[in-house]
């Protein structure tokens, strides 16, 4: 998620890079499956069955995205995107604190609720939700202001407003909007916010 100031014990997020421009981010990397036997067997399959569901979903704008483990230069960052590789925050592999944090963020409205999803799907969901934005921004030839806009005007929202029905880090940017509206529809379904079932609506009216 993006670069947004940490709340209620909620760490930063680096998504949105273009580029593959990790390097302001990521210290060190290695494959997240190199983690199953190792005891972050379990954390490394919700990651995979949350980059399953995606492609199941939206088919080839979420297909080819590399899963790994990282090492933040900030050590408040909990996972990233960019260069089609999504990367989790190694120090969470085997700590289920991750889900805690999460459920902090929401609690203090940060983030949306994270429903029965673990941190990790929410995180990870998140940043796959900036690989949504940036795809379906690409294939319609417009900005992901503009997606947002789209679905602002179907809801009868202000394109402005749709952020804080969200969570306070979905107003960061309209990257961060899109991505946290990823997540809100994971995790919570048809009880994520009206904004963000419209914004997913959009991602899916472009991209399938």
């Amino acid at each position: 998620m993006g670069r947004g100031s940490s709340k209620a014990g909620v760490g930063k997020f680096g998504g949105g890079m273009s580029g593959g421009d990790t390097s302001a981010t990521v210290r060190s990397s290695h494959p997240l499956s190199d983690e199953i036997g190792k005891g972050g067997g379990s954390f490394a399959n919700e990651i995979m069955n949350t980059r399953d569901a995606f492609e199941r979903e939206f088919g080839s704008a979420a297909k080819g995205i590399n899963l790994s483990v990282a090492t933040f230069n900030d050590n408040t960052t909990l996972g990233a995107y960019g260069g089609d590789t999504l990367y989790m925050a190694e120090r969470y592999v085997k700590n289920a604190n991750l889900t805690d944090a999460m459920k902090a963020g929401a609690a203090s409205g940060f983030h949306p609720g994270i429903g029965n999803r673990t941190g990790a799907e929410a995180v990870a969901s998140h940043e796959i939700g900036h690989r949504l934005g940036e795809v379906a921004a690409q294939k319609a030839g417009i900005s992901q202001q503009d997606i947002v806009a789209r679905a602002a005007s179907k809801i009868g929202i202000k394109t402005e407003n749709m952020a804080g029905f969200i969570s306070k880090y979905a107003r960061s940017n309209y990257g961060e909007t899109i991505a946290e509206a990823s997540a809100d529809v994971y995790c919570n379904g048809s009880k994520a916010s009206k904004a963000s079932q419209a914004i997913v609506a959009e991602l899916k009216s472009i991209l399938k």
